[in-house]
């Protein structure tokens, strides 16, 4: 028991370690299987190789398991419709990337992109405009505050100065010199709060701290 819980933690380490090495000195070379020296920078290509080899086998595996789960659902009758949906969809859409494999052409797998995925998400993204402009309303009605009423004026602003409406040409500049700058800053804020966060989850997992292995 002790050993399977040291191996993953020690290995993923090992390899960590390796491969931030290799960023650091990549010219540098050892011997690992007989008298070939490795450079670090080789060895990190390989390690991503395999990395990449185990990520296609982890998406196939969630894969069959997303349709296990949704068949056990259509079995259980709890959801069957959307189960079924689901099930079918992705069944066509696996044929039609299998197919544009074998005829080396993907005219048609983009075509059915163009038609329907792209205008879904076209669809889901001016739905999201008008659910995040009804919650600030909502919000505002229960609980006034300055924060919620900035949330509120942005979001009409932002509504308003879009190229298919009338205030776009009074509303434009105030746009462009007040709410431009403080969502550029606080878009750049979140950006380097992630990369610290990752960060700091790296060197947790280097030095053994994390353990998401044994999970």
């Amino acid at each position: 028991m002790l050993f399977k819980r040291l191996l993953p933690v020690a290995l993923t380490m090992a390899i960590g370690l390796l491969v931030l090495a290799s960023y650091l000195v990549p010219d540098l070379e050892i011997r690992i299987v007989g008298n070939q020296p490795y450079t670090l920078a080789v060895l990190r290509a390989i390690l991503v190789e395999w990395g990449v080899i185990l990520a296609a086998f982890a998406l196939l595996l969630g894969f069959l398991n997303l349709l296990a789960v949704h068949y056990r659902r259509i079995r259980r009758g709890q959801g069957v419709l959307f189960s079924l949906a689901l099930i079918v969809s992705a069944l066509v859409t696996l044929g039609l990337w299998i197919g544009s494999l074998l005829q080396r052409d993907t005219a048609f797998l983009d075509g059915v992109f163009n038609l329907i995925i792209a205008p879904a998400q076209s669809a889901l993204g001016a739905l999201l405009a008008f659910v995040l402009a009804i919650a600030g309303f909502r919000a505002l009605r229960q609980r006034r505050s300055f924060g919620m009423l900035l949330f509120v004026l942005t979001a009409v602003v932002v509504a308003l100065t879009q190229p298919a409406t009338l205030f776009r040409e009074v509303l434009g500049p105030i746009r462009t010199a007040v709410i431009d700058p403080i969502t550029t800053g606080g878009i750049r804020g979140l950006l380097l709060g992630v990369a610290i966060g990752s960060l700091a989850v790296g060197v947790r997992i280097l030095v053994g701290v994390d353990k998401p292995q044994s999970d």
